[in-house]
């Protein structure tokens, strides 16, 4: 099995202009409050999916929050493989975003997950590039986080906050 992330960028990227644009309308509505946090989380091997939330909590961090109710609005990858149906003498390679062929088979959930979070910030920088987050109501301080559940993924690592990440 080849899966070529690069493949999923494309739809990852319209995923986050609609989440955007549906949570700009919802704050036309509800009168929101400004967003300090923007986490593209995931899981991978399990139930594959993603999922961009909104975090308007006046201090927000990257401390899991995202998680909440995200059944609501994550998008699932039902060609990622699921790990446990694989049969037991597969073998996965995953094509990364510089087109390099990666056998995963040797720690699956450490490799993967760093192809996948590293496509996740790149969909969330590139995204801010082409200015999607333009019209969304945050705060000065507003960031972007990816993070995989389980924790084998996380963007911007916590010390390095502010640099590279903000909205």
């Amino acid at each position: 099995m080849i899966l070529d992330i690069r493949e999923e960028v494309p739809i990852l990227l319209e995923y986050v202009r609609n989440r955007v644009t549906s949570h700009i309308e919802k704050t036309k509505d509800e009168s929101l409050p400004p967003v300090g946090m923007i986490d593209f989380g995931f899981e991978f091997g399990q139930s594959n999916w993603v999922a961009l939330a909104f975090d308007t909590r006046p201090n927000a961090e990257p401390d899991g929050e995202w998680t909440r109710d995200i059944d609501q609005f994550l998008l699932e990858r039902p060609n990622w493989p699921i790990w446990a149906d694989l049969p037991e003498d597969s073998q996965v390679y995953f094509i990364d975003l510089h087109g390099e062929k990666i056998d995963v088979m040797d720690d699956p959930d450490e490799i993967i997950c760093c192809i996948v979070g590293e496509m996740l910030k790149h969909v969330l920088l590139t995204a801010r590039e082409q200015g999607f987050f333009a019209n969304l109501v945050r705060t000065d301080k507003c960031e972007l986080g990816v993070e995989n559940i389980e924790g084998f993924y996380g963007w911007p690592i916590y010390e390095d906050r502010g640099k590279e990440n903000m909205a």
